[in-house]
């Protein structure tokens, strides 16, 4: 697993040529659980992240409040929401909305990357490998998550900002999910680039293709996830209520 960070392709040539072994990726994916889950309930445990979270709440209760003068919605439906929000917002719910969402996209996460390059391999490398050996190499290349989720958890604790990320975002001082080009900045994350250019060399070991190649569709649908995500961050938000 700790080679995966220096010699990623002899490590990835070696699970192609050796039999299938689920420690490769069920290992992997429990130590990503469990250093996310340790994580997330460490920055929902502190006083100025829980402090910023009560102002984005306020916010949200502010626009609610501009909803019902202009008509959009009643004093019931926004005096139901609010109360929504401070029950899902609390410090208790958000540690345990925190772990258990940790412990899905772990798991989750395994499973996308697994079925991407598997996916990639038949259709656009016209490579066919076992689902298998697609699920080992990427638990072994989520093993850079994990350092990113460590690296994320110390910026978030220091810099007091729950949105803080090893990413372009750290160059705004005040990060604004609204804007698109902060979440642009935000997109570009060291940890998940550097996954993203392991899978690729992973993909092209298992395919038996040039590198350049391999990389080339993995970051083509890494960035077509990006756009995706991004584009509809601002429905999510509407649907929500947040504006």
């Amino acid at each position: 697993m700790m080679n995966v960070f220096a010699i990623p392709g002899e490590v990835f040539e070696e699970i192609k040529a050796a039999k299938a072994t689920a420690a490769n990726w069920v290992v992997p994916v429990l130590i990503m659980c469990l250093v996310s889950s340790v994580a997330a309930f460490v920055i929902a445990s502190q006083p100025a992240i829980q402090q910023k979270i009560r102002e984005q709440q306020e916010q949200q209760e502010q626009a609610l409040e501009k909803q019902v003068k202009a008509g959009n919605k009643t004093r019931q439906q926004a005096d139901q929401a609010s109360e929504m929000m401070q029950k899902l917002t609390g410090p208790t719910m958000m540690k345990i909305f925190g772990v258990m969402g940790a412990i899905f996209y772990g798991v989750f996460r395994l499973f996308w990357w697994a079925t991407a390059l598997w996916l990639l391999g038949r259709w656009f490398l016209r490579v066919q490998f076992g689902y298998g050996k697609a699920m080992e190499v990427a638990g072994l290349a989520g093993m850079i998550g994990v350092l990113g989720t460590i690296v994320t958890l110390l910026l978030r604790v220091n810099l007091s900002n729950p949105a803080s990320s090893p990413s372009l975002a750290l160059l705004v001082s005040d990060f604004d999910p609204k804007k698109l080009s902060h979440m642009l900045l935000a997109a570009v994350n060291l940890f998940v680039i550097w996954q993203v250019g392991v899978l690729a060399c992973a993909l092209a070991r298992l395919a038996a293709v040039p590198f350049v190649r391999a990389a080339f569709v993995t970051f083509a649908f890494w960035l077509l996830c990006q756009s995706g995500l991004i584009a509809l961050s601002p429905v999510a938000r509407r649907i929500s209520g947040g504006g």
